[in-house]
């Protein structure tokens, strides 16, 4: 399996406050690994360094085991895609336009047939001619993915993407994108809903306090120990009935 991205012993400081300390991994081609971690665990921060928004205090970051540092904006966005926790649109683009800026770093014009396919997967059709900001926050972020599906790029980095969706539309987000990454593609997501990273990653990347606490299947990252450690007696532990899978829910005192 090729490396397509690696953390070397990354660390950001804001201020003088450490937001990531001495982070290392390595995430090869068609993973699908989840970025998961309480409340200001350092997950959109992690993701902002490795997509090239923010320089890390120290360490290196390494996309097809090139220095992230070396590519220019342009090449990178063939090789990488980004979508952010929060997209306001600042002016009333319509969503047809917004869709195909997915395409910008390529050379060739957009394939209209690669553009419906995006649109048919998401049910976005309807919305085409519409305003961006004028639809609701599970719609943008629906037009959004379908940007950085066109984008087409071999390493997707996600910040909670599923976050503004009922959940519908996060079940039918997160098959396209374990779909994209059976495909050979990779994705890199946040997530806050342990069951949805539980049920679709391959590996589980777990922060605390902007430090690395673990990186290994999901089985393996969230054991029932960790859990109670994180989320002391706020949650119950179970199997699927169907899959044997783990499954989390609130639990009422």
């Amino acid at each position: 399996m090729s490396t397509i991205i690696q953390a070397k012993h990354l660390s950001f400081k804001q201020g003088n406050k450490p937001l990531l300390t001495d982070i290392n991994f390595t995430v090869g081609a068609g993973e699908l690994v989840g970025i998961i971690g309480p409340n200001g665990a350092g997950k959109s921060t992690l993701l902002k360094c490795l997509a090239g928004y923010l320089t890390p205090s120290s360490g290196e970051i390494f996309l097809k085991e090139e220095r992230l540092s070396s590519y220019r904006h342009q090449q990178r966005a063939k090789h990488m895609s980004y979508l952010p926790q929060h997209t306001e649109p600042a002016f009333a683009f319509l969503v047809k336009d917004v869709i195909g800026y997915g395409r910008y770093s390529h050379s060739t014009p957009i394939n209209d047939k690669e553009f419906n396919r995006t649109i048919h997967q998401l049910n976005i059709e309807k919305l085409l001619n519409q305003p961006l900001n004028q639809l609701s926050g599970g719609e943008q972020q629906r037009v959004h993915f379908a940007r950085l599906l066109l984008q087409n790029a071999d390493c997707m980095i996600l910040d909670e993407p599923t976050a503004s969706l009922d959940i519908g539309h996060e079940s039918e987000l997160m098959n396209i994108l374990a779909a994209q990454c059976q495909q050979g593609k990779t994705a890199l997501v946040a997530i806050h809903n342990l069951n949805t990273a539980l049920e679709f990653c391959d590996q589980l990347l777990l922060l605390q306090q902007g430090e690395l606490i673990a990186f290994d299947t999901p089985d393996n990252v969230l054991t029932p120990s960790r859990l109670q450690q994180l989320y002391q007696n706020n949650i119950t532990i179970c199997r699927h009935p169907e899959s044997n899978k783990l499954y989390l829910t609130p639990r009422r005192k």
